[in-house]
């Protein structure tokens, strides 16, 4: 039973290897030895080893290194030296039932045992392989799952024939790995949610000094957190490298900019008269702080609602400006868009549109027919002028999409295997700065973003 579970974790890794779910072609992190003979000896390796242990295979919860057994090229040498096998020891009186069993290629070729990594709760939550130290080799990050939302994150140094742990820190909100100091070795910066209602969320920073990972400072997040959504790390306005955390509070989102200044982390939106960064909030879409006109520095949303047209239960539009922060906390818009969520599209707008002139109406009266509208409207006086179509944006489905893509006034602006996207613009009822070559240059399909580990 155990060899048929090794060939298929084996077959496993061999599938996410060819799809690209696995490993990384960019850094080769990740390859599957050059012999057959190799699987052969890791595969009695690991019988061995889980017949000593009284151990089953783990599962890793989340990331993009799931797979049970990983091979790894930890030096950057272009061999996989490397195995990494996920346990738990089934005994239930186990304190400590996770295992990482790292096997290690000898002269021969084959893999044998150099070290057993312990973990304590009931499962293992994320792997990842990251350079800590600057000596040019990867370091194990892993987070352990003792219990609901709350985890341990132990960093190693694995050796030929032996592993040393650089640190081991508890954690409710996530963590992230950042080159905050730009020195090219990663740092760790781990994210805590104040729970007794006496302290503060803050952001912890650990760097390698003297042969381990260090708290050398910790930066305070904003008040009323109840979830790290997303953290990423990008440039601010003024060049300086920043780390950006999105929070879910009461009220929405917010996010968090972080630098490192000489004295620590600093967060340089959060406002401390009422603890939160201010500047950064928002509510009412789905938006989150990207780098949404690709220029390197991510823009932090900030959604003006626009007046309602027709039907006044209809959900509430929105027009998003979007800000870039400097290393001072002053933002400045950069690009304003709308977001059609549910269509999965966006459109960035010319000089002249605002939340003041522009209102927005969706038409979904046709879905049933695979035809769903959202129209735009210019308003320049709300009080004494009717607002006047001049942009139609038409998401069409079904089979005879193509053939309500070529209706008279429509132009297609991009299509793909289940949709065309098409519109109509009159700008006879006003120059609204757009052509339909420049409509189609400005019109965006909304990707997915990251997510917080």
């Amino acid at each position: 039973m155990k060899k048929r579970m090794l060939l298929a974790g084996l077959a496993a890794v061999l599938g996410l290897c060819l799809s690209g779910c696995m490993f990384d072609p960019v850094d080769k992190l990740y390859a599957l030895p050059a012999l057959p003979q190799e699987y052969k000896g890791l595969q009695a390796s690991i019988d061995a080893t889980m017949s000593e242990l009284g151990a089953e295979y783990a599962t890793i919860n989340y990331g993009s290194n799931t797979s049970t057994i990983q091979l790894l090229d930890m030096d950057g040498d272009g061999r996989q030296e490397t195995a990494a096998v996920f346990l738990r020891v089934m005994a239930s009186a186990e304190e400590k039932p996770m295992r990482v069993c790292l096997f290690r290629q000898g002269s021969d070729q084959l893999y044998h045992q150099s070290a057993i990594l312990e973990g304590a709760g009931t499962s293992i939550n994320s792997v990842a392989y990251e350079d800590l130290t600057g000596n040019g080799s990867r370091e194990f990050i892993i987070s352990w799952q003792l219990s609901t939302g709350v985890h341990s994150l132990s960093v190693y140094s694995v050796g030929v024939s032996s592993a040393n742990e650089l640190m081991s820190a508890t954690y409710n909100e996530g963590y992230m790995t950042v080159d905050l100091d730009e020195d090219n070795s990663q740092e760790l910066v781990v994210f805590q949610r104040d729970i007794t209602g006496e302290g503060y969320n803050v952001a912890e920073y650990y760097d390698y000094q003297d042969g381990v990972m260090v708290l050398s400072s910790t930066g305070t997040l904003s008040d009323g957190l109840k979830d790290v959504v997303r953290s990423e790390a990008g440039r601010l306005s003024d060049g300086r490298l920043g780390i950006y955390v999105t929070l879910e509070i009461e009220t929405g989102w917010l996010t968090d900019v972080l630098t490192l200044e000489p004295g620590g982390l600093v967060n340089v939106t959060r406002d401390p008269e009422s603890g939160v960064s201010v500047t950064t909030c928002w509510s009412g879409t789905e938006a989150y702080t990207s780098d949404i006109n690709g220029d390197g520095v991510p823009e932090v949303p900030r959604p003006q609602r626009l007046a309602p047209m027709g039907d006044e239960a209809a959900a509430p539009q929105y027009l998003i400006y979007w800000q870039q922060f400097d290393s001072k906390g002053a933002g400045a818009t950069s690009i304003i868009t709308y977001h059609s969520f549910t269509d999965g599209w966006y459109l960035t707008l010319p000089n002249g549109w605002n939340a003041g002139n522009i209102a927005v109406a969706r038409d979904d009266s046709s879905s049933n027919r695979g035809e769903r509208a959202v129209s735009f409207y210019y308003w320049p006086d709300r009080e004494e002028e009717e607002p006047k179509k001049f942009l139609t944006i038409y998401y069409l489905t079904g089979s005879n999409r193509t053939a309500r893509s070529k209706l008279p006034g429509r132009t297609v602006l991009l299509s793909d295997s289940s949709a065309i996207y098409c519109a109509s613009l009159d700008t006879r009822v006003w120059d609204c700065g757009l052509d339909e070559g420049e409509l189609a240059q400005r019109f965006k399909l909304i990707t997915a973003a990251w997510s917080n580990r």
